[in-house]
C-alpha cells in the first residue's frame, strides 16, 4: 500500500470553493442586515458569522478526513500517449509491472468507458516537466510529466508532485534475478 494523500497538499480547490462559499454567506448576512428596517443588534450579528464560520471550517476537516479515508490511495492522472496531444483523464490501479487506467468522463470523476490495461516495461525520472501553459484549461499545468514506456508504446503521465515518488515506486516493474 502507498503513502495516504497528505491532509491539505493538493486540496487547494477545496479550500478556495469553501472560502469563496463562506465568504459569499457572510457578504449575504451582511448585505440583509445593512437592508433591513429594523437591524439585528451587532453583538448577535457577530455570533451569527462566528457561527457560520466555525461550522464552515469543521465542516472542510470533516470532508477531508472523509475523502482522505475513502479516496486516499486513488492515483488521479492526466495520460496521453507519447506525441499526442489530447490528455485524458482518470484513475490508476497500480501494481508492479501493471497499471491500469480508468478514463473518466470530462475531469468530473464520473468513470466513463472500459479500463485500459498496461505492462509497465520502464517508468521514467521526475524530470520536472509540466503541461504547456496554452493547454491549461483540458489539464492542470501544475502536474509532473513522468513518462511510462508500456507494452502499447510511451504514456505521458501527470501527476500531482506529491504523488511522483509513491507512483514510480509502486509502478517499476520487478526485475527477474539472474
Amino acid at each position: 500500500m502507498g503513502k495516504r494523500t497528505p491532509f491539505i497538499k493538493g486540496q487547494g480547490v477545496r479550500f478556495v470553493s469553501v472560502g469563496v462559499g463562506m465568504f459569499v454567506g457572510v457578504g449575504v448576512v451582511l448585505l440583509l442586515w445593512a437592508v433591513d428596517d429594523d437591524p439585528l443588534p451587532v453583538g448577535i450579528l457577530v455570533a451569527i458569522i462566528a457561527v457560520v464560520l466555525v461550522i464552515g471550517l469543521a465542516a472542510t476537516v470533516v470532508g477531508l478526513l472523509i475523502a482522505r479515508s475513502v479516496f486516499g490511495d486513488r492515483v488521479e492522472v492526466a495520460l496521453r500517449r507519447a506525441g499526442e496531444r489530447k490528455w485524458r483523464h482518470g484513475r490508476l490501479e497500480l501494481a508492479p509491472g501493471r497499471l491500469t487506467f480508468t478514463p473518466y468522463r470530462w475531469q468530473m470523476r464520473l468513470v466513463s468507458g472500459d479500463p485500459l490495461d498496461f505492462e509497465v516495461r520502464e517508468v521514467g525520472a521526475d524530470t520536472g516537466r509540466r503541461p504547456s501553459p496554452t493547454q491549461s484549461l483540458t489539464v492542470n499545468p501544475a502536474l509532473h510529466l513522468v513518462d511510462v514506456e508500456t507494452d502499447q508504446g510511451t504514456l505521458e503521465l501527470g501527476v500531482q508532485a506529491h504523488q511522483v515518488d509513491d507512483l514510480r515506486g509502486r509502478l517499476q516493474p520487478t526485475r527477474a534475478s539472474s
